[in-house]
């Protein structure tokens, strides 16, 4: 940390407590030339664009296998997951290779596919978290999968329910309820399926306080992958556009696992979530000191405010740039804010994949 906008910008993203380690300050270091600079730039890019390539073809591997398990359900067949459980290996495979790249994909959505997608991304921001938390890759694998099926029980629930885009009534929402029952009893008729995956799919709208759904466990009842599934799945509900509402930013929907940290959620848990996918995550569009926006496209753990990221637009001349990738540790120019597209009318899509 270098400056007072550093620290503020750590503050407002929910980091509570820094680590200072004193034998890694260090006096300002020269620079690499410019054009070694620019070789690493471009041949991380190339690196990233081939794991672009193979994570939409998982996304649509398994779009195309979830489309084909509930409509078995729907029909009354027996469900076969073990095609979705290579997916989930390879997406886990693939999140220890070019997890940034992954999250950064799964932040592009589409507003009327939200089922399918959230289910994706529910399990992609489970294997990010798992891995952060230095769970087994076995484990990883399990919430990966738990992640893909946690909602398969919402085939139950009637489309009109499911789609209504305003509030539900007292009797619409008990039946949305039901879907985490659905799951679990679908579920647990499948072969294949393990205690972790359950606690996935039947405890996501469970809270620490017991005022979840729907047993209203509490405490100690609620399991490390029940506690991590609920955070994961009100973070994407949060950000995720869907065709009666646009989704938050990060980090409006950081301050609101941080306001139910405690009560809904567990308070460490929130912490290290935030922590994992950093103050700025892949796929946030942010104004840069030099009035220029662009996308974050990798995180920096070691200084999280200098992300890589890729420079778009003019905010102040409203016109597009010539695309480039910026390192702002090799970099005079520093983030000012966290802004949305929509306000200039940017689809990140095209810059993303």
């Amino acid at each position: 940390m270098r400056t007072p906008h550093q620290i503020t910008a750590l503050i407002n993203s929910g980091v509570l407590e820094v680590t200072v380690d004193l034998s890694r300050s260090r006096l300002e270091e020269q620079n690499p030339l410019p054009a070694e600079n620019e070789a690493a730039t471009e041949r991380n890019e190339r690196s990233r664009e081939a794991g672009v390539l193979r994570i939409r073809r998982l996304y649509k591997e398994a779009r195309t296998l979830q489309v084909k398990l509930l409509s078995q359900l729907k029909q009354g067949e027996p469900i076969d997951i073990a095609p979705l459980a290579q997916v989930a290996e390879e997406m886990v495979d693939t999140m220890f290779t070019h997890g940034d790249a992954m999250l950064c994909l799964a932040r592009i959505r589409a507003k009327d596919a939200y089922l399918m997608e959230h289910s994706m991304n529910v399990a992609i921001l489970l294997a990010n978290f798992g891995r952060y938390l230095g769970l087994e890759r076995s484990t990883l694998q399990e919430l990966t999968l738990g992640g893909l099926l946690h909602d398969v029980g919402k085939i139950m629930t009637p489309d009109a329910i499911l789609n209504k885009p305003g509030k539900l009534t007292d009797e619409e929402f008990a039946i949305m309820r039901q879907h985490v029952v659905h799951s679990r009893e679908i579920l647990s008729e499948t072969p294949g399926i393990t205690p972790v995956m359950l606690e996935v799919a039947g405890n996501h709208h469970e809270r620490l306080d017991g005022s979840g759904y729907p047993l209203g466990l509490k405490g100690e009842a609620l399991s490390l992958h029940s506690r991590m599934s609920g955070i994961v799945d009100v973070y994407d509900a949060l950000t995720a556009d869907r065709v009666y509402k646009a989704g938050m930013q990060p980090t409006q929907a950081f301050r609101i696992l941080l306001k139910g940290a405690g009560t809904h959620f567990d308070t460490e848990l929130v912490q290290k979530f935030i922590k994992c996918l950093g103050v700025y995550p892949v796929g946030t569009l942010v104004l840069l000191s030099n009035q220029r926006l662009a996308i974050v496209m990798e995180r920096n753990d070691e200084e999280p405010l200098k992300p890589l990221v890729k420079v778009i637009y003019h905010a102040t001349a409203r016109h597009y740039l010539d695309v480039k990738l910026l390192d702002l540790t090799r970099s005079t120019e520093t983030i000012e804010a966290v802004v949305e597209p929509r306000d200039y009318g940017i689809s990140l899509e095209k810059f993303i994949s």
